[in-house]
């Protein structure tokens, strides 16, 4: 049987364009190629996400919009043991409310 912890804060991921990331070290080129292609387009009002894909069709990435744009978000983890080990089991980043203005962009 493994044990679970509940969700603790581990830190803060700073976002200036509106839009997280979530990729594997080794594809953040291809990552930053799709970024290029897309970096005259305004950042969407709601929440939307894409898939990235390489050349071959595989994905890679996946990009997302948060919650009302730029801001300093809280980023927490579940642990569990397993394998003799307690490992990080889940991740998830906060976006609403947002830290600073809560639900309303500021008029």
């Amino acid at each position: 049987m493994t044990k679970s912890t509940e969700w603790q804060r581990i830190g803060e991921v700073p976002v200036d364009t509106g839009r997280l990331v979530l990729v594997d070290p080794m594809n953040v080129g291809d990552a930053l190629d799709h970024e290029d292609e897309v970096i005259d387009q305004e950042v969407p009002e709601s929440m939307t996400y894409e898939l990235i894909t390489n050349q071959h069709e595989v994905a890679v990435a996946l990009v997302f919009s948060t919650g009302l744009g730029d801001g300093l978000y809280p980023v927490e983890a579940r642990f569990e043991e397993a394998e003799g080990a307690v490992r990080i089991a889940e991740i998830r980043v906060r976006f609403l409310p947002h830290p600073v203005i809560g639900y309303e962009l500021p008029r």
